[in-house]
């Protein structure tokens, strides 16, 4: 696609080809439809751990900067792909304005991201807003997740929280549901929550710990990763 487009156009383009809408639809199959667990013998709930994302001044400032490094990667490749979509060598007027925002990605997944989707686009021949180049995008969104996947003991902090509130609700024990939700949830935790930075891992804690008793398990889940999600990626608007 050559020629000059309008930036809604580029928009809706770029919006096919982020790995957003992907890293959402990674997680509806695993906790879209979960259940709550049988319960069995009540145990009193277990106070919440503390979380494992403490990271004192040094280490906020080091995540910060690496995340504007990581967003800028990021923008570079939007920029590129402007540019290939519009046929225009003078760079992408939005450039600046994208190195400015921040998302919930952790550094690493973004990077990833964003630096296996310019080797992507730099291979690609031809229009890159088809079908063809939204798999291979896609692609680099999957396994940037993978390789940001959180290790099980990293996952105890949410656990925690999350089977405590139920645990204090009196819908559920707290050992059959850290078992229970592990066992069928855990590889879809802990993909998504690896892929969030600090800021998201707070937000999706917070929110695990204000669940509703007595409502359906699944879409509450799914409802406090959801938005997170789909705020790993900056794309113009």
């Amino acid at each position: 696609m050559k020629g000059t487009i309008h930036e809604r156009s580029f928009r809706a383009a770029v919006s096919m080809l982020g790995a957003a809408s992907l890293i959402s639809a990674a997680l509806a199959s695993g906790c879209g439809g979960a259940s709550t667990p049988a319960a069995s013998v009540k145990a009193p709930a277990r106070p919440a751990q503390a979380s494992s994302d403490g990271q004192g001044a040094r280490g906020t400032s080091v995540e910060q900067r690496e995340q504007r490094e990581a967003q800028r990667a990021w923008c570079v490749y939007l920029e590129e792909l402007y540019q290939r979509a519009t046929d225009q060598a003078k760079g992408w007027p939005k450039f600046d304005q994208c190195t400015q925002m921040t998302t919930m990605a952790s550094p690493k997944m973004l990077r990833a991201t964003s630096e296996c989707s310019l080797a992507a686009l730099r291979r690609f021949d031809g229009d890159p807003f088809t079908a063809a180049y939204a798999e291979e995008v896609s692609r680099c969104g999957s396994e940037a997740m993978t390789a940001t996947t959180l290790p099980r003991a990293d996952l105890a902090p949410y656990m925690a929280v999350l089977c405590g509130r139920l645990a204090g609700c009196g819908d559920l024990d707290y050992d059959t549901c850290r078992q229970s939700l592990e066992e069928g949830l855990g590889p879809q935790l802990e993909r998504a929550i690896g892929a969030m930075n600090s800021r998201g891992r707070h937000a999706v804690r917070a929110c695990f710990g204000k669940l509703a008793c007595g409502g359906d398990l699944g879409p509450q889940i799914s409802a406090c990763l959801e938005p997170i999600m789909d705020d790993l990626l900056w794309l113009p608007g």
